[in-house]
């Protein structure tokens, strides 16, 4: 399970379903106790549990859905302003994300690589199918690459009674 799922380590694997062009995987998150996110007090109080369906990548052509169970857990710090807080699965997802961290770079790549609807195209094939908006605003959300430190910074003063060019490069 971990050689293909590595991304689930951690948590428990209820059952695994294929139906059609569908795998779905219901899985939960563990007893022990969680962090707090306001204070990082740690808990084990379950104030109760809900459902989270994120997608993830394909396994041989199919797409693949899972069905994660999280708790609610009470803070037990009275200094803090949260009073209940969602368990977290930082290997898995982003907070509210709807896809796994694998999918998401996954598309962030396709995006990059293809664009809008040429990528759009290609994640059909994937099973992982976005629209071509979606795969822009993956590209719009990627920080910006930090500029290049010049190696040679000059200063060209072949031109007499103009004002000095800086080059760099």
């Amino acid at each position: 399970m971990r050689v293909l799922f590595p991304h689930l380590d951690g948590l428990r694997i209820e059952v695994i379903r294929a139906a059609g062009s569908t795998v779905r995987i219901e899985a939960a998150t563990g007893d022990g106790p969680a962090e707090c996110p306001g204070c990082g007090a740690r808990s084990a109080r379950v104030h109760s549990r809900y459902r989270r369906r994120l997608s993830d990548t394909s396994i041989t052509g199919r797409e693949v859905v899972i069905g994660l169970q999280v708790r609610r857990l009470f803070c037990g710090n009275s200094d803090c302003g949260k009073t209940t807080f969602a368990e977290q699965v930082p290997q898995l997802a982003a907070r509210h994300a709807r896809r796994t961290l694998i999918l998401q770079r996954v598309l962030c790549a396709v995006g990059l690589a293809l664009g809008g609807r040429a990528g759009a195209r290609l994640t059909r094939q994937l099973a992982a199918t976005v629209s071509r908006m979606t795969l822009l605003r993956q590209i719009r959300a990627l920080p910006d690459p930090q500029p290049p430190v010049p190696r040679v910074l000059g200063v060209d003063l072949s031109r007499a009674g103009d004002y000095p060019v800086v080059l760099h490069g």
